[in-house]
């Protein structure tokens, strides 16, 4: 009785014991299967593995390789700013907005006009120019225009400008490696004077409407000055007795034109002088490999097309001199007006000086308070006229070049060591997964899950084939 309690008990247990059990096969049933299938179908699993293999191999062949160039540019903030435009221009970050500067469209169409793309075949795999429309049309569209617009896009999308505590990095990806140069190189320049135009002319124009400014308060201060001098005793009508009239002060427009007039032509300079200095660097290192190597080796040709591109002017000066010829027509037409208008001031006769007359009037509380206002903003724009020189002269140490552009020597992208290696991971898994397809649709059986999953019955014993 004793006994046959016990054998209940134990089947009891193995019952619940069979319900625990997974009702599907494990992840290491699962990796048996797999490796079984491989190790019996060895010629299928190496056939689709050498496939993978060769797959991977004629991608890195077929594929175009892509050469990298980078340059580096150290931003620093400006740390004096002209005292006279401290309240107006505010100290910003000099990586602001530097992406917008050199993916400027006039920035890239001189970019694809330097690095010489119009003038070399379009590279394989890039899209073709759409063909011209039979129909009539008012404003047909040029081949070149519409290759340039191509080439616009492409070199857009090729340059890469990454901002990252005060460094500035600028990127140009593509499948010449002398062009990849010149990509990076001539956006680099461009973003350069793309900033000295933009902080330099923001200060110049603050300069100029303090300089009109100036002019009015001279004015004043001599207008002031001739109606106390007349109260004094001054002869109202010096033109009877010999005065003269001399032409007016110019209006407080027509100085600020003047004075922006005078900033654009220093903004100029300012740029050529600086595109000077590098062709001055480039023409010294094409002399030294003249030195070394032949007129046919590739670093002597590169330097005498980039020495060649760097002749071109760039896109701000061009912008620049189309606002020095509105400006210089503005400031003549204002000119022209002034003098239209009969401005003119009336000089008395030479009189005998009066030591107390000049006193009375210097003393003169309306004098002295017009005297004090323009002293006081004529001293603002003589320190910022200063500043300003010191600021312009140390623009090149505030942007300074921390890592030049180099031509590539090998390609960037494709890897092959990256192409290969996960290209013989996919080969091992397309193989493993191979073979395990040819097994399971053979309707073989190999594994005792197989059995249990397929009958739904129980898998009692396994017998061991005797090697």
């Amino acid at each position: 009785m004793a006994k046959r309690r016990a054998e209940q008990d134990t089947g009891e247990q193995d019952t619940e014991d069979g319900a625990d059990e997974p009702s599907g096969p494990s992840l290491f049933d699962w990796a048996r299967l797999v490796l079984g299938a491989a190790w019996r179908r060895k010629a299928a699993t190496l056939l689709v593995f050498l496939a993978g293999l060769g797959g991977s191999f004629g991608y890195l062949k077929t594929r175009r390789p892509i050469y990298r160039v980078e340059t580096r540019i150290l931003a620093q903030r400006q740390t004096m700013l002209p005292s006279a435009i401290k309240p107006t221009v505010q100290d910003d970050s000099p990586t602001r907005a530097a992406w917008d500067l050199v993916h400027r469209r006039a920035n890239i169409i001189a970019i694809v006009k330097a690095a010489g793309l119009l003038d070399a075949p379009p590279p394989a795999g890039a899209p073709q120019a759409p063909p011209a429309e039979p129909v009539d049309r008012a404003d047909p569209v040029d081949g070149s225009d519409a290759r340039m617009e191509l080439l616009v896009a492409r070199v857009d999308s090729a340059i890469k400008v990454d901002v990252e505590e005060g460094t500035i990095t600028i990127a140009a990806d593509w499948p010449d490696p002398v062009k990849a140069f010149r990509i990076a190189e001539t956006a680099m320049q461009n973003f350069l004077e793309a900033r000295h135009v933009q902080e330099i002319s923001a200060i110049d124009e603050v300069i100029s409407v303090l300089r009109g400014r100036v002019a009015v308060l001279r004015a004043n201060m001599d207008r002031v000055t001739a109606e106390v001098q007349r109260e004094f005793g001054r002869d109202p009508a010096p033109l009877a007795r010999g005065g003269e009239t001399r032409p007016g002060p110019p209006s407080e427009e027509t100085v600020r034109l003047k004075s922006m007039l005078d900033a654009k032509e220093r903004a100029i300079q300012d740029l050529e002088e600086f595109r000077r200095r590098k062709l001055a660097e480039l023409q010294a290192q094409l002399d030294e490999k003249k030195g070394v190597y032949s007129e046919a080796h590739p670093a002597v040709i590169s330097l005498r097309q980039e020495i060649a591109a760097r002749s071109a002017e760039s896109p701000q000066i061009a912008s620049l001199r189309e606002e020095e010829k509105s400006l210089r027509q503005q400031y003549q037409a204002r000119l022209a007006q002034d003098r239209a208008q009969g401005g003119q001031v009336v000089v008395a006769a030479p009189q005998p000086s009066r030591a107390t007359l000049t006193t009375a009037v210097d003393d003169d509380e309306r004098v002295r308070q017009a005297r004090s206002e323009y002293q006081q903003l004529l001293g603002r724009v003589t320190a910022a006229e200063v500043d300003l020189d010191a600021a312009r002269t140390a623009f090149k140490y505030r942007y300074s070049v921390i890592w030049p552009a180099e031509i590539p020597k090998k390609p960037f992208s494709p890897k092959p060591a990256k192409i290969m290696g996960l290209g013989a991971v996919a080969s091992l898994l397309l193989a493993l997964g191979a073979a395990t397809l040819l097994e399971l649709l053979g309707g073989r059986v190999v594994e005792p899950w197989q059995v249990s999953k397929g009958l739904d019955v129980p898998v009692l014993a396994r017998l061991e084939r005797k090697r």
